[in-house]
């Protein structure tokens, strides 16, 4: 963060990165270049380490929110590097986090974590978490990769 342009403020080693209450607080409308804008900024603060797994998913789940009510598909590069860093904090056993990333998927249609879901088993995620995914998986049928499929 700068004052006045000139002077950036330090915390903890890193300039100030945007928390979940700013991802919280954002209008439900906004335009695909904001979105954007604000998706490479959160992608930049987990892959650098600037921000925490936890408060990088929340975020997310939020902007994907904003995302989808743009009514317009993500574009392939940034799918990617979502699923990427999704798959980097994925953890089996935490069922709020997949239950997040469930929700991130759908809105953004990331197959690639569709895929990934539908490869889990009993053996590798805990039984809630399979529960979780079986279910979510069961009410999506094939394919996520079009968000707005059932409204069209």
């Amino acid at each position: 963060m700068y004052i006045g342009g000139l002077t950036p403020i330090f915390t903890g080693g890193f300039l100030d990165m945007k928390d979940f209450g700013y991802y919280a607080s954002l209008p439900d409308s906004m335009t695909i270049e904001e979105v954007n804008a604000e998706f490479a900024e959160l992608l930049d603060g987990i892959e650098s380490k600037k921000i925490s797994n936890d408060v990088f998913v929340s975020s997310l789940l939020e902007l994907s929110d904003r995302q989808w009510h743009t009514y317009s598909v993500l574009n392939a590069c940034t799918k990617k590097k979502i699923e990427d860093c999704l798959m980097s904090v994925w953890n089996g056993k935490n069922l709020e986090l997949v239950g997040n990333i469930i929700g991130i998927m759908v809105r953004l249609g990331l197959e690639g974590i569709n895929a990934f879901l539908t490869s889990c088993s009993p053996k590798n995620v805990s039984p809630e978490v399979f529960s979780e995914i079986s279910l979510a998986l069961s009410e999506l049928g094939g394919s996520v990769s079009d968000p707005y499929s059932g409204i069209r």
